[in-house]
């Protein structure tokens, strides 16, 4: 793929890492595959210009924490997706759904004591992604009405970005279900490694998500290391 029509994709301090990857045979094979599946008919989540969205949205100089789910919401609301290219994130409608109603409401049980307001609920998950958490998927696309279809097509690209990019930074890893859980192996020695179900299981299962207090040991993890931490509600500091 030629990098020119990629780099806007990016925030800048992405792009030294990000550019021998676009360029590569392994790039192409994923966009092969994608432009075949367009061209038979399917359709595909989320929008092509909110792929790569987190990592516009958070820098790579400024990123804390790492937190991978498994694939982009395959599901419309009102004819649109809804999935915005952020894990969980559902700005594109506005409709909190189900696996991040199971995220917020277990951040306010370990985190704010079941008191936080609902308005912290919010379905733009940017406010994370701002703070410095990569909201990622292992999978940047999906067939719609079909989850986890793109997986083993994102693997080069999600591989890449653990052993070749974020294995240099020293930063606490969350993941999110098996199919995140798979790139443990691709961290770096001595990470700070956090696994959890994925909200949407709970969802599904109408049980309560429970963090096991993961988001109370990273952000103490950031306050001994830089003196941060994350409002892991929005609107809810620490």
């Amino acid at each position: 793929m030629n990098w020119e029509n990629f780099k806007h994709c990016f925030h800048e301090s992405w792009h030294k890492k990000m550019q021998p990857f676009i360029e590569s045979d392994a790039c192409d094979e994923i966009y092969d595959f994608l432009k075949s599946e367009s061209r038979r008919g399917k359709k595909i989540a989320p929008l092509s210009s909110d792929t790569y969205k987190a990592f516009m949205l958070t820098p790579l100089n400024e990123l804390k924490v790492v937190m991978l789910g498994m694939c982009p919401y395959h599901t419309l609301k009102n004819g649109e997706p809804v999935a915005d290219g952020l894990l969980m994130g559902c700005s594109k409608t506005k409709a909190l759904q189900p696996s991040l109603e199971q995220f917020y409401n277990a951040i306010d049980r370990e985190l704010y004591d079941g008191k936080a307001d609902k308005s912290a609920k919010n379905p733009d998950v940017s406010f994370l992604a701002n703070q410095g958490v990569l909201m990622l998927n292992a999978a940047l696309t999906t067939e719609m009405n079909k989850a986890g279809s793109h997986i083993h097509i994102w693997e080069p690209f999600t591989r890449y970005i653990f052993e070749e990019v974020l294995f240099y930074l020293g930063v606490p890893y969350i993941f999110l279900g098996k199919d995140a859980a798979k790139y443990e192996k691709h961290c770096a020695p001595f990470s700070w490694i956090f696994t959890l179900s994925h909200p949407a299981s709970a969802a599904y299962k109408n049980t309560d998500w429970e963090t096991d207090g993961v988001f109370t040991k990273v952000n103490k993890i950031l306050k001994d290391n830089n003196g941060h931490v994350i409002s892991w509600l929005d609107d809810c500091p620490f």
